[in-house]
């Protein structure tokens, strides 16, 4: 038998018209009756037993069985022997804003923009980017190193507000073989993610009228936090090598950041080219602008050689933004932040007055997950099976003579299908949608409406091949349809 939560009932809670009700008898049940009545206790709920009602209530154990035998005289209750005492499920209620929650308040809160993040909707076909495949994830190891974590956790205390110090121990020498990175534990930011990241940092540095240059197209969410700390965003272009450096400004001294994702450009894919990483680099440290770097999908990189993170190169102005969300899975949360220890150390006291400390678990967690080499392993495999399906996308595309080209496929888990002027990205995308196969345009991450790039973003990690074909066989129908 399914038992309902056991209702509370409170002396507290006693009105001035209980009292008035007059004995103690009288008083509990009148109040208990209006509890019923106006739906604060519900059809179903399991009162707490007669001794516990007893003691909450300051009466007497008899008194309590009394007043049991009166509501349920009148049908209020129901007694079940060996279970406990139910409101009745035949219980009438009427409505009372005695116990809501208001609808409305004083004062509004500020208003706050729609977030500029893909929707959730479910699609049969799903091409928007940034969405790993979590099918091969090795869930079973993953456990074991969750279950192994949770002997170690909880703690008497909150969380390392920096992180805890066994995952940044491997996270600085995993950065170390992976990205030539040297940085020691106390470089090591763990943040909750990219995004989370760069709020922090937003906070710490920028002021209502800072500047801030960013990517044109390039991620919409982190300019919204730009936006929300009143900061004066600069677009800068890019093109096949990433971030077109010689249009940045020459005076920039009153520029903040510069936020690029110079391993694969986001939405169009390009790769940062080591002249211009050098190039960005030096106007960085020349104009004491800090550079943000997101690295939010490099550890996947096909038929092509690595290349330097900015952070790897001489400099004092990079901080590198890392994140699990690809490699592993979104729902993990953690990412970590690579930067000057007195960078780190304003983030972690920041952090500590607005968000004190952080989960524990999966942290110890995954320093066991990188730590055994389950990351690399995982990354291997997965750049195998990335690989295979970046070539599926290749083969159909001929196979069904669909006009327009693919760029960005040097790396990542996207490419971008760049169209003639004949198709127009926009109303395909949306002729798409309505068809329940989601395939966003690049418009939808530019914020310049001269120059859109007539193209739409491909995200080939999370489809499966069957998917790729089945996709990109709808577009085909409605390129031939003259949608």
């Amino acid at each position: 038998m399914t038992t309902r939560r056991q209702g509370t009932v409170s002396l507290d809670a006693f009105s001035a018209e209980d009292r008035a009700a007059g004995s103690i008898t009288d008083q509990i049940a009148n109040h208990l009756r209006k509890a019923i009545r106006s739906g604060r206790l519900r059809p179903g709920d399991l009162l707490p037993s007669s001794r516990e009602l007893a003691r909450e209530m300051g009466a007497a154990r008899g008194t309590v069985v009394a007043v049991f035998e009166i509501l349920s005289a009148e049908e209020l209750l129901t007694p079940k022997p060996g279970v406990g005492v139910f409101v009745s499920q035949s219980v009438e209620q009427i409505s009372s804003d005695d116990n809501r929650v208001v609808d409305e308040i004083v004062t509004s809160p500020a208003v706050v923009p729609e977030p500029a993040t893909d929707s959730m909707s479910r699609a049969w076909i799903d091409f928007r980017p940034c969405r790993p495949s979590v099918l091969e994830f090795p869930r079973n190891t993953w456990k074991k190193c969750m279950s192994d974590a949770s002997v170690k956790a909880p703690g008497p205390d909150y969380g390392d507000p920096q992180g805890i110090r066994d995952l940044r121990v491997v996270l600085s020498d995993f950065c170390r073989r992976s990205r030539g990175l040297n940085a020691t534990p106390e470089q090591v930011f763990v943040s909750m993610g990219i995004t989370h990241a760069v709020s922090l940092l937003a906070r710490l540095y920028l002021q209502p009228g800072s500047k801030v240059i960013m990517e044109d197209p390039g991620y919409p969410l982190v300019r919204q936090l730009f936006e929300s700390a009143e900061a004066e965003i600069i677009y800068c272009p890019v093109d096949s090598d990433g971030l077109v450096v010689d249009a940045l400004p020459s005076n920039a001294s009153d520029v903040s950041f510069v936020y690029v994702t110079p391993s694969h450009q986001f939405p169009l894919g390009g790769r940062l080219s080591s002249r211009r990483r050098r190039k960005l680099v030096q106007w960085a440290m020349d104009n004491g602008v800090i550079v943000l770097e997101d690295d939010y999908d490099g550890e996947f990189r096909y038929d092509v050689p690595p290349l330097p993170p900015l952070a790897s190169l001489p400099n004092q102005c990079v901080i590198y933004l890392g994140t699990f969300s690809k490699t592993l899975f979104p729902d993990i949360r953690l990412g970590y932040v690579i930067a000057s220890a007195d960078v780190v150390q304003a983030m972690t006291r920041y952090r500590t007055i607005h968000e004190y400390g952080q989960d524990t678990t999966s942290q110890l967690a995954l320093s066991q997950f990188v730590g055994s080499g389950h990351l690399e392993k995982h990354i291997r495999r997965m750049s195998k099976l990335y690989k295979k399906k970046r070539m599926a996308v290749q083969s159909v595309l001929r196979e069904l003579s669909i006009p327009g080209s693919l760029t960005g496929l040097e790396s990542g888990l996207h490419a971008v299908l760049a169209l003639d002027s004949k198709h127009d990205a926009e109303k395909l995308s949306v002729a798409a949608a309505s068809k329940g196969f989601l395939v966003p345009p690049v418009s939808r991450y530019q914020h310049s409406v001269r120059n859109v790039v007539n193209g739409l973003v491909v995200g080939y990690a999370a489809p499966d091949l069957t998917q790729i074909a089945e996709g990109l066989g709808c577009l085909a129908g409605l390129m031939r349809c003259g949608k």
